[in-house]
Parts: structure tokens; C-alpha cells; sequence
């Protein structure tokens, strides 16, 4: 299993603790996969190396853990949970 499945299976089960269940979907850039989960206006996207990225809607990707750790996966579900 590549620590990027690693890292989405970890951000899904933080996501289904907080009774919220969300399925990713894969995007292809520069012949890379990357996993996004989106939620309201807040994205989260894990890169092929695992780190963790976030935004709202229309604004730039902020770099939260390269690679995916405890810390910044729960940052980064906090994140995409706000109202």
C-alpha cells in the first residue's frame, strides 16, 4: 500500500469519527495522481509523496505536512469540516 493510500485511509477514518463520510476523488497532474476530498467550499488534496494540501475554493493550496502526519492530517480535517 504507498503512503499516499496510507495518508487518504487515515483522513477518511478521522473524517468518519466526526460522522462525516466523504469519497475522494483521484485527479491526474503532470502524469501524477493526486487524492482530493472536498467538502462545502474547503478542499483537501494529498500529493503522490503524501503531504497535505488545503484551500478554499479560488484560493492557493497551502502546504500543512509533506509527508502526511498525525498533526497535519487532524489540521487538515479540522480545516475542511469548518462551517
Amino acid at each position: 500500500m504507498s503512503k499516499q493510500t496510507e495518508a487518504s485511509n487515515y483522513i477518511r477514518n478521522l473524517l468518519a469519527s466526526r460522522q462525516l463520510i466523504l469519497i475522494p476523488r483521484t485527479m491526474t497532474l503532470e502524469d501524477k495522481e493526486w487524492i482530493i476530498f472536498e467538502h462545502k467550499d474547503r478542499e483537501l488534496k494529498i500529493d503522490p509523496a503524501s503531504g497535505l494540501w488545503i484551500r478554499k475554493k479560488d484560493s492557493d493550496w497551502k502546504c500543512l505536512a509533506t509527508p502526511c502526519n498525525v498533526s497535519g492530517a487532524l489540521q487538515a480535517v479540522e480545516f475542511l469540516i469548518q462551517d
